[in-house]
């Protein structure tokens, strides 16, 4: 099983559990053969105080704790791309949606997952190393992202003034042409709306393209909702969310992913616990093991 966690468990984790704790959280995971999921998102999230100071000591200490337990890299950025590419493939060939697979081996290959990085001459390069090269070459990368928000704010004011709005599925086919531009995938203009018409026809094509696209119009549509430095993020995590099997997030988008099911037909919110206290497992033996 694949447990995605957001930053403030891993935190909870590795700051707030007891050594006994710990070593029965670790433990629990190694019987059940269960992985905690690493994202570029819910590492650098864990690591924002770097922004604000030069001592790495505490971090160091949450880093290399995290990088004992069992786990995972999943290269979230990548995602969309391998989306897209596997179904204009599929869709061409007449054939079904293929999962595609956004796991790597290292978190190096999750903070450059298009290009091989630099770093893979180097037979060991861990998650502490990573992060520090980072931190040493440019502190923002922890900052909130606060312009992407504003940007982020004018374009849904901007769809808010759409009058089909509320509409969002008038909008696929759009949005779709929009990330193949993005991405620099070429597909012919004449054969994206039929490419969206196919993907939008089930859920299981392009899933997180899809949960993300539901998710952001069920917000655009509460036009209560404001838009958050922490959108960004939180948009990343909810493309996780199709590829893992347990997450925690926030109860704000656990909600919008709860009404984006309701649409889809789908049922991602049932991966949901609400903190990594309430976390529930099944091990090896099919006996559920709770914190």
């Amino acid at each position: 099983m694949r447990i995605y966690l957001d930053s403030r468990d891993h935190i909870h984790l590795t700051e707030k559990f007891s050594a006994k704790e710990t070593y029965a959280f670790e433990t629990m995971l190694r019987r059940g053969s269960h992985e905690l999921v690493f994202s570029l998102h819910n590492i650098l999230e864990c690591c924002a105080p770097l922004a604000r100071s030069r001592n790495r000591g505490s971090m160091l200490k949450l880093l290399n704790q995290l990088e004992r337990t069992p786990h995972a890299y999943i290269a979230e950025t990548k995602i969309p791309t391998l989306e897209l590419v596997e179904a204009i493939k599929s869709f061409s060939n007449g054939n079904e949606y293929d999962v595609v697979n956004p796991f790597v081996r290292r978190f190096d290959e999750v903070v450059s997952p298009f290009d091989a990085p630099d770093t893979r001459i180097y037979l060991k390069y861990g998650l502490a190393d990573t992060i520090f090269d980072l931190w040493r070459s440019d502190t923002t990368v922890f900052l909130p992202y606060t312009d992407e928000a504003r940007r982020l704010a004018k374009i849904r004011a901007t769809d808010r003034t759409s009058k089909n709005f509320r509409r969002h599925d008038l909008n696929f086919a759009r949005t779709i042409a929009k990330n193949l531009r993005l991405y620099k995938i070429p597909l012919r203009e004449n054969v994206v709306s039929d490419l969206a018409t196919w993907i939008w026809a089930s859920p299981s094509r392009c899933p997180a393209l899809r949960l993300s696209y539901e998710v952001f119009h069920r917000i655009n549509s509460n036009t209560k909702d404001q838009v958050r430095d922490s959108d960004i993020s939180d948009f990343a995590h909810i493309n996780c969310i199709p590829y893992v099997d347990v997450a925690t997030l926030d109860g704000r988008m656990r909600a919008y992913v709860k009404q984006a099911d309701y649409a889809m037909g789908t049922e991602y919110h049932r991966k949901f616990c609400n903190d990594i206290n309430s976390l529930e497992i099944t091990n090896t033996r099919d006996k559920r093991e709770v914190l």
